[in-house]
């Protein structure tokens, strides 16, 4: 009984908890954007692009206006930075007077590069306190279509559909109406709201040039409200055939991409004179080739070599012979040998050999000499030479 009693006072509890929360709650359907996905995500006039081609245009997407489109074409003009080079402007006229029909948003038509051509001025919306008051969204309408307002296209200009002239038009609008330059021109298309002209074609040469205050009714997220298509369609003259051009953005590679897709050829030369260079200025770790071992002579080819020179030359020759060769070795290893006189050069020798100085200077003396004596200057000369090449003194001191 009492385990009854409990069950049943628990699901009152409950009961009673279900009823305070259905009173204290409201329940509401909000409806919520889904993000873009694919080329929408990153294209934010694909809506528009995709509904040009289903009339049966032809769109043409460019990352600038390094190139003018073909005659006739409507060229979509949006990006920020489209005179980067100063002769677009001028390309941009002519191209315009020739027959091509630009579309641009409002706030470019003060730009220095246009406002200088434009048939079309622009000026702050003033607010007329006779005209009649915008009107306001209803408190029960969704803050969604709070920015929608109706324009009405001018009875002076050809309808652009077959149903009524007014478009309820959802979007951004800015604070700028747009006129005719000449005031004695007619414009070819205008849409008009409560503060004035928002959307205004007007013709220059051949083609003409449409200023949109309205922009963002060409964005993915506005295109599908309201009147938006047929407004987009008026203002891009959209035919079956016609060419679109949209240059959004002036976008260019990097600097090093760039720079390697034209000039691939001189980038790979240049690599190569380089690595040659530090190559041949690189330290080596060893000889190109292996170094000849230092052969040395017999004894009896060493007696033979002499024998036949002096034979043919006499021992004059021979000794000159040998001061010439100690001459060169002073002269590779004892600084400024070449600079001092016979005498100087003498006692430099003797003092970097340790031999006599005096006798030193005999054996190098010019002259007729005996058998033997010529023999023993021989010996102390080549032995004054070895001793040079053996120590290496390279900056012994010249001075006696």
């Amino acid at each position: 009984m009492k385990d009854n009693l409990v069950r049943i006072l628990i699901a009152l509890l409950l009961v009673a908890a279900g009823a305070w929360l259905v009173s204290a709650t409201e329940w509401a359907d909000t409806e919520t954007r889904t993000p873009a996905r694919g080329e929408a995500a990153t294209n934010g006039f694909y809506a528009t692009q995709r509904l040009l081609r289903e009339l049966g245009g032809t769109v043409v997407k460019r990352p600038g206006l390094d190139q003018m489109p073909t005659a006739q074409a409507r060229l979509v003009l949006a990006s920020r930075h489209w005179d980067l080079f100063p002769d677009r402007a001028a390309r941009l006229r002519e191209w315009v007077e020739q027959g091509g029909h630009l579309v641009i948003p409002g706030h470019f038509v003060d730009q220095d590069a246009l406002k200088d051509w434009l048939p079309i001025n622009s000026r702050t919306m003033k607010v007329d306190p006779k005209a009649a008051p915008v009107p306001r969204p209803a408190p029960g309408a969704p803050v969604k279509d709070a920015d929608c307002r109706t324009l009405a296209e001018a009875d002076s200009s050809p309808a652009s559909h077959a149903g009524a002239r007014s478009l309820r038009v959802c979007g951004y609008n800015g604070s700028s109406e747009f006129l005719s330059r000449d005031k004695k021109q007619a414009p070819l298309w205008s849409m008009q709201g409560p503060r004035g002209t928002e959307m205004l074609r007007m013709p220059m040469g051949k083609g003409s040039v449409t200023v949109l205050g309205g922009w963002s009714a060409l964005q993915n997220f506005n295109l599908l409200r309201a009147d938006n298509p047929l407004l987009v369609a008026a203002a891009l003259q959209a035919r079956s055939g016609a060419e679109f051009w949209f240059v959004v953005e002036e976008s260019r590679e990097s600097f090093l991409p760039w720079l390697w897709h034209n000039g691939q050829a001189a980038i790979l030369l240049g690599a190569l004179a380089l690595a040659f260079a530090l190559w041949r200025a690189g330290v080596r770790f060893g000889p190109l080739i292996a170094a000849a071992g230092t052969q040395r002579r017999s004894m009896a080819e060493q007696v033979r070599g002499t024998a036949e020179f002096l034979h043919m030359h006499g021992g004059d020759a021979l000794h000159a012979a040998q001061v010439r060769a100690l001459d060169e070795s002073a002269s590779r290893h004892l600084r400024r040998h070449a600079q001092g006189d016979a005498g100087q050069r003498t006692a430099a020798i003797a003092q970097a050999t340790g031999l006599d100085a005096r006798a030193l200077s005999q054996a190098m003396a010019l002259g007729k000499r005996g058998p033997g004596a010529l023999a023993a200057d021989l010996e102390l000369l080549e032995t004054a030479r070895r001793r040079l090449d053996a120590y290496a003194i390279p900056h012994a001191s010249t001075s006696p």
